[in-house]
């Protein structure tokens, strides 16, 4: 018969930070989206810097997506360390 692994509290607890994160990412990538396409470009503007400008829109949600990013791979590998396991012992 197989025993069923539970996690520990700190180990659900960073499983529901991860899953509230998830849903905060999709939801703050939808919402960029959603402000930058409201934002119309400054006419002659170029890529030195100005945010007006359509590769600075692009710069600033990639910039933005790399930051999440980051802080979800960190969420989600604390997740994955603290997930259930064997013990290692086998029962012969």
């Amino acid at each position: 018969m197989t025993e069923r692994l539970s996690r520990g509290p700190g180990g659900t607890l960073a499983l529901w930070l991860f899953y509230a994160f998830c849903g905060y990412f999709i939801w703050a990538m939808l919402r960029y989206g959603w402000v930058v396409s409201q934002i119309e470009s400054i006419p002659g503007t170029t890529l030195e810097g100005e945010l007006g400008s359509t590769e600075g829109k692009w710069l600033g949600a990639l910039l933005g997506f790399l930051v999440l990013s980051v802080v979800g791979a960190i969420l989600g590998g604390i997740a994955w360390y603290t997930r259930p396991r064997h013990s290692g012992t086998s029962g012969s």
